[in-house]
C-alpha cells in the first residue's frame, strides 16, 4: 500500500563538541549523518534530511530545525520517541510536526537567532568547559553593547565573514537584534538576523571582545566594518561558545 508523502519538521538540540558540525562529511560524525541514519532505520530507506543552519564543528544548538519528506508511517509523537531511541544521547528531538511536503527547514527560514556564551571570571567554571569562551580579564560590557549597535540594520558584512572557499554571492544581511546580557560571570550575546554568513557571529564576537578588553575602539571598529576587509578585523571567537538558539518561519509555514 502506497502511503501519502508528508513533510516532517523536527526541532532539536545537540551538544556540538565531538561533532564535525551539522553537514555530512563522508563517515565523519556529524549531526546530519546521525539524523539520516536514524530516519533510515525507521523507514528502511535512505531519506535526505536538511537543516535550517549548517553549524560548524564544536558549535551547539538549542533550537535547530530540520526537515525531510517521507511516507506518513508514524504520528508526530511516536516519531519523536523513535528518533530519540535511535540517536546518540548528545542529539535530542524536542518536537516533531507533520507539515506540507513543500516545507524546507533551510529555504523557508526567515530569521535565525544565535547566542554566544562567555565566562568572564579569572577562574573557569568546569561546568562551562567546551560550552563557553573563557575570558579571564574584566570586560567593559557597556562599551561592548554600544559597539554591538553598529551591526543592527541592513549592512554589508564582508569584514566579518570568513572565506567559505567559494565566491560570496551576497554579503548583505539585516540584523534585528545584537546585544549582551550579564548574569554574574556569564555573558550572553544574542544576535538575530535574516541570515548569517560563514562564521559571521563568531567574527563579530571576536571583535566585540577586543572592544571590551580596551584593545579596539569604537572608531576602529567602525573603520573595519566600513572597509569590508576581513584582513583588518580581529580573530574569530572559538566555536564552543556558540549556540543556534531558534529559527523563525512565516506563519503559513509553521503547520
Amino acid at each position: 500500500m502506497n502511503l501519502a508523502l508528508v513533510g516532517y519538521k523536527l526541532i532539536l538540540s545537540y551538544y556540538g563538541s565531538g561533532f564535525h558540525g551539522w553537514q555530512k562529511q563522508g563517515k565523519l560524525p556529524t549531526v546530519q549523518l546521525y539524523l539520516e541514519e536514524a530516519v533510515a532505520k525507521i523507514w528502511k530507506e535512505k531519506i535526505p534530511v536538511e537543516g535550517a543552519g549548517r553549524t560548524d564543528a564544536g558549535v551547539h544548538a538549542l533550537g535547530q530545525v530540520a526537515s525531510f519528506v517521507a511516507q506518513k508511517r508514524l504520528e508526530a509523537e511516536v516519531l519523536k520517541r523513535a528518533l530519540n531511541y535511535h540517536l546518540v544521547e548528545t542529539i535530542r528531538i524536542w518536537d516533531v510536526h507533520i507539515v506540507s511536503q513543500e516545507f524546507s527547514a533551510r529555504f523557508d527560514a526567515m530569521a535565525k537567532t544565535y547566542q554566544y556564551m562567555i565566562w568572564n571570571n579569572p577562574v573557569m567554571d568546569p561546568f562551562y568547559i567546551w560550552r563557553a569562551w573563557h575570558i579571564p580579564r574584566p570586560l567593559d560590557i557597556k562599551a561592548m553593547n554600544e559597539a554591538a549597535q553598529l551591526f543592527v540594520g541592513k549592512h554589508n558584512f564582508l569584514a566579518f565573514v570568513t572565506s567559505p572557499g567559494m565566491p560570496i554571492k551576497n554579503p548583505i544581511r539585516t540584523v534585528f537584534q545584537c546585544s549582551f546580557a550579564q548574569q554574574q560571570s556569564l555573558l550572553l550575546f544574542t544576535i538575530k538576523a535574516d541570515g548569517f554568513l560563514y562564521r559571521m557571529v563568531r567574527n563579530i564576537v571576536g571583535a566585540l571582545v577586543k572592544v571590551g578588553l580596551g584593545r579596539l575602539s569604537l572608531e576602529q571598529l567602525k573603520f573595519i566594518f566600513e572597509s569590508q576587509k576581513r584582513t583588518l578585523a580581529p580573530a574569530s571567537a572559538p566555536p564552543w561558545g556558540l549556540y543556534l538558539l531558534s529559527v523563525d518561519y512565516p506563519q503559513d509555514k509553521e503547520s
